[in-house]
């Protein structure tokens, strides 16, 4: 078997509402648990349940060739190696969920169908038929007041228009930010004399509830620390925390994100923390990110190995900051500051982590949601308030 014969229905559902909603199919993972009000969740869990059940009547051959088969930044979430039991429910279900990831990122880089921009497929006029009257010959939007402008897409009513594909960083991954927000301040600071057009995608549109929904978690996705679940092999996963911009602590240490990683493999759990540097923030050239590794044992229910690193990037730092645990772009340089092996106590633990990340608020917002608002939520929201008053925005 040379793949997994997905619904195809279900797969066209699943790959337009990612579209839609402007999730990319490596993320899928973490919607396997989210509310079933999300219309990707349904078809997301169809599909792997689907999957599931193929994987477990084929062999153990058959399931390593099926795996061989991808990607090898996919095929890295489900490798396999002697003690794999390839029978176990949790890992044939990764196999499916990740295999159905590689199927729609080939779907989602068919460069044909987007330069194609079948008119059959047109639903942002379908939804919204008097948008042609505001298409120039050449398709592009003329912008004017019936529009709300961000650098994340276009509110119309109660859609958001998503930029077009090739308006994307590598024409894949999110919008690219840094010419989209010159072009809006420059809309904003010129309208009056100047007439603004721009590409839309017509394949693809999100109701503006989702898109108000993602800006509110724009800063983080992803649980917080819960001690109880320490030991628990299927909570596992990443979160990230966001800087929210402008900040008080940029003043002394410049990030733009902190993530916290969660795998689980033969009876240990492993923790990973990196905090992301700004790319502003470097020193002769480099950027050098603070990195935390941790093992625990559940079986033996404690923390058996805990060291601190920092990684060193001397160039193409970008890719770093387009990328993720655990599929992130890795640092050519990487320097061990500390380790500790044997049974470490949780508290101290965290008490280490906290101190060795000094400067960076997103430890505490992880392991200590409330006390990082006792201690820091109003002084932050004030900060940006005033910060927003004061500076003018930059072209």
């Amino acid at each position: 078997m040379s793949g997994l014969p997905f619904d195809k229905r279900d797969l066209e559902i699943l790959s337009k509402e990612c579209k839609n909603l402007n999730i990319f199919p490596i993320d899928l993972q973490r919607y396997l648990h989210a509310s079933s009000d999300n219309p990707i969740v349904k078809p997301l869990i169809r599909l792997v349940n689907e999957g599931y059940e193929y994987l477990s009547i084929m062999g153990d051959e058959e399931i390593k060739q099926l795996v061989m088969t991808l990607p090898s930044g996919i095929r890295m979430q489900v490798e396999f190696d002697n003690f794999t039991n390839f029978k176990d429910e949790e890992y044939l279900k990764r196999v499916a969920l990740y295999h159905l990831v590689h199927i729609l990122s080939i779907s989602d880089n068919s460069f044909e169908k987007i330069i194609k921009n079948d008119p059959q497929k047109n639903i942002v006029l379908t939804t919204y038929p008097e948008l042609e009257s505001k298409l120039d010959k050449d398709g592009l939007l003329t912008i004017d007041d019936d529009f709300t402008l961000y650098d994340c897409g276009i509110i119309y009513k109660n859609h958001v228009l998503h930029y077009h594909q090739f308006l994307r960083r590598g024409y894949t991954a999110n919008p690219n930010f840094d010419f989209l927000g010159r072009f809006l301040s420059y809309y904003h600071n010129t309208n009056k004399i100047n007439t603004f057009r721009i590409a839309i995608d017509m394949q693809r549109i999100m109701p503006k509830e989702y898109w108000e929904h993602l800006i509110e978690c724009d800063a983080w996705f992803g649980p917080n620390f819960d001690p109880n679940t320490l030991d628990d092999k299927y909570s596992v996963g990443i979160t990230v925390k966001k800087r929210i911009k402008p900040s008080i602590f940029d003043l002394t240490n410049i990030l733009d994100r902190t993530e916290f990683l969660w795998t689980y493999k033969d009876d240990i759990k492993t923790f990973e923390i990196e905090e992301i540097s700004d790319s502003v923030y470097k020193f002769d050239r480099l950027h050098i990110n603070r990195y935390i590794h941790a093992e625990r044992n559940i079986q033996e229910k404690q923390l058996q190995h805990f060291d601190g690193a920092v990684k060193v990037y001397t160039h193409e730092y970008e890719k770093r900051l387009d990328s993720q645990l655990p599929n992130e772009y890795r640092a050519p340089i990487k320097i061990k500051l500390f380790r500790i092996d044997g049974n470490i106590d949780t508290n101290k633990w965290i008490d280490l982590i906290s101190h060795f990340f000094k400067g960076n608020e997103m430890i505490l917002e992880y392991f200590d949601p409330d006390g990082f608002e006792a201690q820091f939520g109003q002084r932050i929201r004030e900060y940006k308030k005033l910060s927003l008053e004061r500076i003018p925005l930059k072209d």
